[in-house]
């Protein structure tokens, strides 16, 4: 029996083995898009986007306009409103629903602090620009202390809301430092930091560090954290992390990377990351909740956006699409998760799937280690000069 037959079927049961597991979970959505005004022939570079549930408007941190696009989202279709100028470039956002503001970290060397109450006769007027001296890339809001936290070189700084002043700073070194987030479960402030691929812990109350961890090759982007379970989901270089901030420890990692911003959203108990489009794979957002933190599904999107967040009203998932010609403010519904039997067979068909991978392979190297199975050696060629020698040799009496 010849093998090539054989190992040619190996090779495609594997390679399909392979695909139905990289598929796992994924889900393609139908979107629907907000264009952003002037934003279609150039594109758009936007970084982070937040939601304010209660009134029903999303902010959308855009570099391309140099401000931050305002859209509508009473209506499950997004409809975009205006654009608030900023000094610099912006990057992280933060909302104070309990103040009315927004707060913006800028390329300027800046925190801005806008006027987003809907009642008042200024919203969208800029109140204050707090002067930080480097670059600000995220930020976070801790309604419990109503401070302020933005990362800006190797700090963190803390900001009074309501006064606009620089409280303390919270220096870490020569390092660089991502999402600052507070943790209203333990009172205390996380940010990473990819270059030490670590995640810190400072008390806020007296600007000390108080631990940090390392993270094994994670180099952390995005975090966000679910203050019930005390529990975080980062956003690593090559794949996404669950953090037990209680225990200190690494709970779960998921092959979700390329990714930048989470979010989460206590309503439904669901972290956000999105993840861009990189090697084989179209952009997806990932979704993931559960104590402990479980992977849930995939939202293919095939579109290249950093950040997404939900709208609790309308059941409705956004991330912006930056590409030119189709520049927007993308949507989908959230994908119904599954329960029951369906949920149980989404976990384990995957493992299956390499267990019966792995049966295949083996078979195949033990019917070619049958002596009787293995292929018969073609016979050599031997040319008609040398068979025409050896008939025309005499024989030695």
């Amino acid at each position: 029996m010849k093998s090539r037959p054989i190992a040619s079927v190996a090779l495609v049961l594997l390679a399909a083995v392979a695909a139905l597991i990289s598929a796992c979970g994924d889900s393609g959505v139908r979107l629907t898009n907000a264009s952003i005004p002037g934003a279609a022939v150039k594109g758009a570079s936007i970084d982070v986007i937040e939601i304010d549930q209660g009134a029903h408007l999303l902010y959308a941190a855009d570099r391309t306009d140099q401000g931050v696009d305002v859209f509508d989202i009473s209506r499950p279709q997004a409809k975009y409103i205006r654009t608030i100028g900023m000094p610099g470039n912006p990057n992280g956002l933060a909302i104070a629903p309990d103040l009315g503001r927004l707060f913006v970290g800028t390329d300027a060397g800046s925190v801005v602090i806008v006027n987003i109450s809907t009642t008042s006769t200024t919203y969208g007027a800029v109140i204050a620009e707090v002067k930080t001296g480097n670059s600000v890339d995220l930020v976070d809001y801790g309604a419990a202390r109503q401070r302020v936290y933005a990362a800006s070189a190797g700090s963190v700084i803390s900001i009074d809301p309501t006064t606009g002043q620089v409280v303390t700073r919270f220096t870490l070194g020569a390092v660089s430092l991502e999402q600052p987030r507070f943790d209203p479960a333990d009172g205390m402030l996380y940010v990473t930091s990819p270059d030490a691929d670590t995640l810190y812990r400072i008390d806020p109350s007296t600007g000390t560090l108080t631990n940090k961890y390392l993270l094994g090759g994670c180099e952390p982007l995005g975090l966000a954290i679910n203050p019930n379970t005390n529990k975080a989901l980062m956003a690593c270089h090559k794949y996404t992390l669950a953090f037990d901030l209680s225990a200190g420890k690494i709970i779960g990692t998921f092959p979700l990377g390329n990714a930048d911003i989470v979010s989460y959203d206590s309503k439904v108990d669901r972290f956000l990351v999105a993840s861009l489009p990189h090697a084989q794979t179209p952009g997806s957002v990932g979704i993931f909740g559960g104590n402990p933190i479980e992977y849930i599904s995939s939202a293919v999107t095939n579109i290249s956006g950093n950040s997404a967040a939900y709208d609790e009203t309308n059941n409705v998932v956004y991330t912006p699409d930056i590409e030119p010609a189709r520049a927007s403010l993308a949507s989908f519904a959230m994908p119904a998760p599954l329960t029951g039997w369906l949920a149980s067979a989404n976990v384990a068909w995957p493992y299956a799937a390499i267990v019966l991978g792995i049966l295949l392979l083996f078979a195949f190297l033990i019917r070619m280690a049958d002596p009787m199975r293995r292929p018969v050696p073609a016979p050599k060629r031997v040319s008609k000069k040398a068979t025409r020698n050896t008939t025309d040799r005499p024989q030695q009496a």
